[in-house]
């Protein structure tokens, strides 16, 4: 079998790109990778195929596009022009991407995210990766809708992305399947140098917030509340690129708070979940993300949105739930009332997890399902 990966991002830094790699490392055959050209970043092909393993084999980088069906963050005018020149470039490169997909006979083609659903056409067998929540208000929808029903089979990360698509598209090839997660390797590092490197002790309760900082994560929400309490040891480091006009906002809004570090972007997290206590989502719904379910693999506790009611919804929710603090959605009072009283509690009972086996065998099962269609 040979597959062809479908990259939008040429950063493997976040989301659905740092989800891929889980999938790429553990694949038993062989694959090539499309990646997404970009105006700012340089795909560093020697450490991807260091990376990503021996059944990685050609790496392509042309223009794909990348059309935003889904709930996103406001964009600055220089943003939104190099969106919209990203996908022109796209579409005038759209004949070297068909040729490249034809050439490779390939048994199937992974497209990683909704926003390639442009790149679906009659001539592959395309699995589309549902990751994102979309949005019914979205100007193209039927086209979205068209090209999700040509696909050979859907995987959705959660319900959450599941239940709006339903609706629209019906009976069809789909399996419901979280990420993989692999948090073992966080037990072997060693905290000083990372406690140093931020000027921290060990008896600081740390919180930290992991990904773009931008206002859909609620990135000045997790702000406001953190610095509504007055517990002195207390931490929140914020990882992630803040170099853009929200994030000079944030750092900002926190200058006078030296509890607040800002780590910038960072290419490996993992130093930042041995040392954390406690991760926070501020999204304005329940959600729980990559982030939340790294932090509960790696024994941490997480403060998200939501009820008690949406353990159901989460991959070993029931199990974990000791991990788990909610807090009312959009409520800044709520949210400062518990990081308050985790404050006082540090996650000295951890335990490193692992779901990769189990990941792969439901992939892999749902590939030769589809072969066999």
């Amino acid at each position: 079998m040979k597959a062809l990966f479908v990259i939008h991002e040429s950063s493997f830094i976040y989301g659905s790109n740092r989800s891929i790699m889980g999938l790429l490392k553990n694949l038993d055959y062989d694959y090539d990778l499309m990646i997404c050209r970009s105006f700012t970043r340089k795909i560093d092909s020697v450490s991807l195929k260091k990376d990503l393993g021996q059944h990685l084999q050609q790496i392509h980088e042309v223009w794909l596009p990348r059309y935003r069906c889904q709930y996103y963050d406001r964009v600055s005018m220089v943003s939104e022009i190099s969106h919209i020149v990203n996908n022109i470039m796209a579409w005038l490169g759209s004949g070297k991407r068909k040729k490249l997909i034809s050439a490779g006979k390939y048994d199937y083609v992974h497209l990683n995210s909704l926003v390639l659903f442009p790149v679906v056409d009659k001539n592959a067998r395309y699995i589309m990766h549902v990751r994102e929540i979309i949005n019914p208000r979205y100007h193209l929808l039927h086209g979205l809708i068209r090209a999700l029903k040509q696909t050979a089979g859907l995987i959705y990360i959660d319900e959450a992305t599941k239940m709006p698509l339903e609706h629209y598209i019906g009976r069809h090839k789909s399996l419901t399947l979280n990420n993989p997660f692999d948090m073992t390797h966080v037990r072997n590092i060693a905290p000083e140098a990372c406690l140093n490197e931020y000027g921290l002790s060990g008896q600081n309760v740390i919180f930290s917030m992991l990904g773009q900082v931008g206002d859909n994560k609620g990135s000045k929400f997790v702000l406001r509340a953190f610095m509504g309490q007055n517990d002195p040891n207390s931490r929140l480091l914020i990882a992630g690129n803040n170099n853009h006009a929200y994030g000079r906002e944030c750092r900002e809004m926190a200058r006078h708070d030296c509890r607040i570090i800002f780590c910038g972007e960072l290419q490996d997290t993992a130093p930042i979940y041995r040392i954390s206590d406690y991760i926070i989502r501020g999204d304005a719904q329940f959600c729980i993300g990559r982030t939340i379910y790294e932090g509960l693999f790696a024994g941490i506790g997480v403060i998200i949105p939501g009820q008690t009611e949406n353990l159901k919804q989460m991959q070993f929710g029931e199990e974990l739930r000791d991990k788990i603090c909610f807090y009312q959605p959009g409520d800044l009072q709520n949210l400062t009332n518990v990081i308050s009283s985790c404050a006082v509690h540090k996650q000295n009972d951890r335990e490193y997890r692992s779901n990769q086996a189990e990941y792969m065998e439901q992939y892999n099962k749902f590939i030769n399902e589809i072969m066999t269609e």
